[in-house]
């Protein structure tokens, strides 16, 4: 019996530790996550900030508009696929204000067609079979995600 009681005691201690390993390293992972991708962020803006001093605004305006719809895109998958659960419990700050994030890039868009096109996945002459391919998947992948946000601004009342 003494030995049952501390094979039992051994399990949930070992049951609690996994568990609490298992968040910790998610919320750690999510942090270091976070971290990493504002270091992507910075080394991109410099580009940006190089074609405004050229006074090649609508390249930086053109990437902006594309994070606006890809933000739409992303709240649909998170809608369909995203685990709310550990969302809400690990990122309560962004979850707290992700409808009304969303509210503002759909009201942008009701004065501001869609930029996002497809079409730069289309064949071009001299492609190899591979490329072709590529480009025909990267096409449909394409259609699909315009097809996701176009549904999603109809939803909130934008007309196409």
């Amino acid at each position: 019996m003494k030995k049952l009681r501390v094979l039992v005691i051994i399990l949930i201690f070992t049951l609690m530790v996994f568990v609490g390993g298992t968040f910790y390293g998610f919320k750690e992972g999510m942090n270091n996550f976070s971290l990493l991708e504002q270091v992507v962020q910075g080394a991109l803006s410099r580009h940006q900030l190089a074609a405004i001093e050229k006074n090649k605004i609508e390249s930086v305006q053109h990437l902006l508009e594309l994070n606006i719809d890809s933000g739409l895109h992303r709240y649909v998958m998170y809608k369909n696929d995203g685990n709310k659960l550990l969302s809400n419990y690990f990122m309560p700050t962004h979850t707290s204000e992700l409808e009304r994030y969303v509210d503002l890039m759909v009201e942008y868009r009701k004065d501001h067609p869609i930029v996002f096109n497809p079409n730069w996945a289309n064949s071009i002459e001299g492609d190899d079979e591979e490329t072709k391919l590529w480009r025909e998947q990267g096409y449909n992948e394409n259609n699909e995600m315009l097809s996701v946000i176009k549904s999603l601004l109809r939803e909130r009342g934008v007309p196409e």
